[in-house]
């Protein structure tokens, strides 16, 4: 254990110790305090989390956004579960790997340098900190001839000057002290500061940079001054910036003379949490400890995966967009119950400590806590389904295959999909193979079946190497790896929309070389409203290029698509969900060209036209044309982008908790998906939406566009940003509404909107699906559409109701008419609540309608069996053992006949009753218990019948076949059901004057 000399009386809690490192640096040094990031990138597809503390600060370094400061400090939410700084399965079986941490850093943006850098940190940890400069020992870089570096003997002789003794400052190479950003940018040399943990020890610098946990890096202070070219090199920057992180946790424990970060009051208040709300044996600890059942291992697991999923959710991470995040928490859930025997509440529970440890800090984290918590226990109640039913399907595999039985489905829940996917993969291959004579090698999974394995089915690297192997196959990684650079290129580029054959990387140099840039598209945003009506403006600009099957030409070509790429543009580009517009090119000749639609391509706008096949007219290359958008197009996308932001903060107050997966915008409509978490999305809640909607467009709120930088969006609140996208580092435009009363709705968007709720005029949601476990799918529509709807509602819905007041033949004939109006209207367009209303009061009539046809048929059927019965009675030469064959008139064309009915209003003779029921002809047997024989009963004298009909006969549940036998119904065609039914009725008649020995009388009924 540490035992140090402190200038305060008492150890630090973790509370203290992180505002020791705030004030020392804002109070004391002209820091400003810049507040944590979420733990999701806005504008970094490079990583899945933030992993350090210099992730928002990244666009400052390579020179791309202004610095908010000049000097900065703060303690960033961190969270490592994948790629380089991946801790995910080292946690909880050593004392320092965390999937969350908090990372504590001070940065100088071109103000100080070296020397105050090394001096603050120093300082601070011998000072405040109260750290025995004895246990303390630096590393700085001692050179490299391939980077053609010198040593950095200027942080040495800083160290030196601080009265560090030499043999405490040690050279290190570029592994250790040379930091890089990536393969190109800023970089340079860093120096670190790493302490014993072993107290009264002297001169242990062999065993620094040696990976001993006893000795162990503290403090990595950057020194940011070179930039890395494309071709290797380095160049000076004109600008140095200062780079520091050191990991709060680790800090804690040595402040807290603690040899572990899970023996702080960080973890502790957590360990006590899980024994009172589990019963379990009190945590032992990590040293000294003998853990042959685990469960002071899970006990540290539980705790770290919690924290990172409390703190990941409160920023906006949802586990269905984030599959690192779902397998952490399925992980805890896992050994939480394995080890606690919990039930499924425990994160949930365990989440209320979280927050409160955490809150003082990050105070978004307790205000979010609901939201955590219906997540969790969304997650839970997955993962009780996945076990219900993948875990069967996986069982299966495994039994087949045992050496896969170390994988857990339970944490990844795409593992029998993608198991499935990988072997018709390797089906396919083996039969390529076979096609080879003579050629016998194993075979190779792509590299693009690699990617969907990640990437669909959320499979890691080591995962899909067993799964391979169990099928005899080799994995292309180099391929893979190619396949997620450019996926992640992809979504760096998340507002260019670029398809095949439409710019090749020759013809983009060929166009730079030329001097061709990124067209102007900033005018797509210039439009206004002058009494009412919006005008947008036409756009003369110059024709710089023209694209032809991926090439450039000089001239455009009859009845061929050319792309014209030209100096500006006011025409939008299809991006954030929006449609693209369309409209026409004007030449200096005043004739008109259409332009399809437009796409953006590596920053050049690409407008699509196909000239007349017979006409001479052709656009060339330096052309001046103007440019008009389709302004009834753009108004109404316009209408739907904004009513689609208004719809996402309308959800947001209707829901405890939401997000949006995707939204798509055209000139006629809008689909917004989004996620329900532990709450109903019905009728009455699109009710609900469409109420707050309308309130908002009769408000008149003013529709504000601003461009913000990444920082300032980060320092904003109450912003909604689409998880999982990601922005550029400037210019990204804010789309704002507000009211008196606060912010309605804060979006980073690219599209264009109307410049106040009021132009929206109305809207209308008209259709509801479910696109998923916990996600819906709207449909909607705004602007005089939608008042054309809502009035079409009103009236259907008024004409529904007026049937309430029928009966009978008009009620039957009415509802027909409605019905099929109904669904015309609903395949046209019609809203949906007034469609889920008139369909629950047509249900209703038709409940009723169909209760008054079965009454009526009941009493014509009692009618007409009590008419057959009186003339059985009535007639002369009754045989001793009379029976009936009769054909139900009263059956024909009606829904259904219950026979049973009839047969029981003569239930003391023989009976054989046939009948129409819905198109189809059913017969039902009856014969009485004294009258029954070997030769004559039921199921005998339905054989005939089904002889001739061609049709099948079965026993009524619980009956005798001797007395009751019944026909299915069978399927003939209507212009031989007579002919058939007279047949039928014969040689049933025939059998039973056979089988009861003839009497005197008989009477074909």
């Amino acid at each position: 254990m540490i035992s140090h000399s402190r200038c305060y009386s008492s150890l630090p809690s973790c509370k203290t110790a992180r505002e020791m490192f705030i004030n020392y640096f804002v109070r004391g040094h002209d820091h400003k305090h810049i507040r944590s990031s979420p733990v999701v990138p806005f504008c970094d597809p490079t990583v899945p989390f933030v992993n350090a503390g210099m992730n928002q600060f990244k666009g400052i370094f390579l020179g791309q956004i202004a610095p908010p400061c000049l000097r900065a400090a703060n303690s960033q939410k961190c969270i490592r579960v994948g790629g380089k700084h991946n801790d995910l399965h080292a946690v909880g079986a050593d004392g320092h790997h965390h999937t969350f941490f908090e990372m504590l850093g001070n940065w100088s943006f071109g103000d100080y340098f070296k020397e105050t850098a090394c001096e603050l940190a120093w300082k601070l940890l011998t000072g405040p900190y109260g750290i025995s400069r004895d246990q303390l020992y630096v590393t700085y870089f001692g050179g490299s001839e391939e980077l053609g570096l010198s040593a950095d003997t200027e942080s040495y002789e800083i160290w030196r000057k601080l009265g560090i003794p030499a043999n405490r400052i040690l050279p290190f190479g570029t592994t250790d002290n040379f930091w890089e950003m990536g393969s190109v940018g800023p970089c340079g040399p860093c120096t670190e500061i790493h302490i014993d943990h072993v107290n009264g020890r002297k001169d242990v610098q062999n065993r620094v940079n040696k990976g001993f946990s006893d000795v162990t890096e503290l403090w990595n202070l950057v020194f940011i001054q070179y930039n890395r070219k494309s071709d290797g090199t380095l160049e000076k920057l004109p600008t140095h910036h200062v780079d520091t992180g050191m990991g709060f946790e680790r800090l804690v424990a040595v402040l807290q003379n603690k040899s572990s970060n899970y023996d702080t009051d960080i973890f502790l208040p957590l360990f006590s949490a899980i024994q009172k709300i589990t019963g379990a044996p009190a945590y032992r600890g990590l040293f000294g400890v003998d853990d042959i059942s685990g469960i002071d291992t899970a006990y540290r697991i539980i705790a770290d995966h919690c924290r990172m999923a409390t703190v990941a959710i409160a920023d906006g991470v949802f586990p269905h967009h984030n599959l690192k995040l779902r397998r952490v928490i399925r992980k805890a859930i896992h050994v939480g119950e394995r080890y606690f025997h919990a039930r499924k509440s425990l994160l949930s529970e365990l989440s209320n400590y979280v927050a409160e440890t955490l809150a003082d800090a990050y105070p978004e984290i307790p205000s979010n806590l609901k939201q955590v918590q219906l997540i969790i226990g969304h997650e839970e109640q997955l993962l009780v389904d996945l076990e219900n039913n993948a875990a069967v399907e996986w069982k299966k595999i495994v039994n087949a295959k045992p050496h896969l039985s170390s994988l857990d489905i339970t944490e990844m829940p795409g593992l029998v999909l993608g198991y499935q996917e990988l072997q018709t993969a390797a089906e396919n291959l083996m039969k390529d193979l076979e096609g080879e004579a003579g050629i016998r090698k194993k075979p190779v999974l792509p590299g693009s079946v690699v990617f969907k394995l990640y990437d669909t089915y959320g499979l890691d690297e080591k995962h899909i190497r067993e799964l391979a192997d169990a099928e005899g196959i080799s994995v292309d990684m180099e391929g893979f790896h190619v396949q997620l650079d450019n996926a992640k290129l992809r979504t760096k580029k998340g507002f260019t929309v670029a398809t095949e054959n439409e710019l090749n990387y020759d013809t983009i140099l060929q166009l730079r070389e030329n001097g061709i840039y990124a067209t102007e598209d900033q005018y797509k945003y210039m439009y206004s409203k002058e009494n009412g009506v919006y005008m947008f403006p036409y756009l003369k600009c110059s024709v710089q290029a023209i694209v032809v099957d991926g090439k450039c030409v000089e001239r455009t070509q009859p009845g061929i698509e050319s792309k014209i790429i030209l100096n500006k543009s006011n025409f939008y580009h299809e991006a954030g969900g929006q449609e693209s517009d369309s409209g026409y090119m004007e030449l200096q000749n005043g004739l008109k060209v259409a332009v399809n639609s437009v796409t953006n391509c590596q920053g050049y706008i690409l407008h699509k036209i196909v000239m007349d096949t017979n006409s001479d007219m052709s656009v060339s290359v330096g052309d001046e044309i103007t440019l008009c958008i389709d302004c009834d197009k753009r108004l109404a996308n316009m209408r739907n982008h904004t009513a689609t932001h208004l719809i996402n903060a309308a959800l947001r107050r209707i829901l405890t908790v939401t997000c949006q997966n995707s939204s798509r915008v055209t000139s006629k409509d809008l689909f917004f998906d989004f996620s329900v978490y532990g709450e109903q999305f019905g009728t009455q809640q699109v009710k609900i939406l469409e109420k707050a909607l309308r309130e908002l467009i009769s408000s008149k709120l003013p529709v504000k566009r601003r461009s913000v930088s990444e920082n300032e969006l980060l320092m904003l609140g109450n912003v909604t940003c689409v998880p999982g996208e990601v922005y550029p580092e400037q210019g990204i435009y804010l789309i704002e509404v507000e009211s008196e009363d606060g912010i309605v709705s804060r979006e980073p968007c690219c599209g264009t909107h109307v410049l106040n709720t009021a132009d929206l005029e109305a809207i209308s949601v008209v259709s509801l699906q479910s696109s998923g476990s916990g996600s819906r799918c709207l449909r909607a529509v705004t602007g005089p559409t939608a008042l054309s709807i809502l009035e079409n509602g009103l009236e259907l819905e008024k004409e529904v109701r007026s049937l309430d007041g029928l009966s009978g033949e008009s009620l039957s004939s009415s509802l027909q008419v409605i019905i099929h109006k109904l669904r015309n209207e609903a395949n046209r367009c019609m809203p949906y609540t007034t469609h889920v209303k008139c369909s629950e009061i047509l249900e209703t009539l038709k409940t009723r309608m169909k209760q008054q046809s079965r009454q009526l048929l009941t009493e014509q059927m009692r009618t007409e069996m009590q008419d057959v019965l009186r003339k059985l009675n009535s007639s002369p030469g009754r045989t001793a053992v009379p029976f009936i064959v009769h054909f139900l008139q009263c059956s024909s064309f009606q829904e259904d006949i219950p026979l049973q009915k009839a047969t029981k209003l003569c239930s003391s003779i023989p009976v054989l009753l046939l009948a129409r029921s819905e198109g189809m002809i059913k017969a039902r047997c009856c014969v009485p218990e004294g009258v029954a024989s070997e030769k004559f009963n039921a199921q005998l004298w339905m054989q005939p019948v089904m002889a001739t009909l061609k049709g099948q006969g079965f026993v009524p549940r619980g009956q005798n076949p001797s007395n009751v036998y019944n026909m299915k119904g069978k399927n003939i065609p209507l212009n031989k059901q007579d002919a058939a039914i007279n047949i039928a009725m014969q040689v049933a008649t025939e059998f039973a004057e056979n089988a009861l020995s003839s009497v005197s009388y008989r009477k074909r009924m």
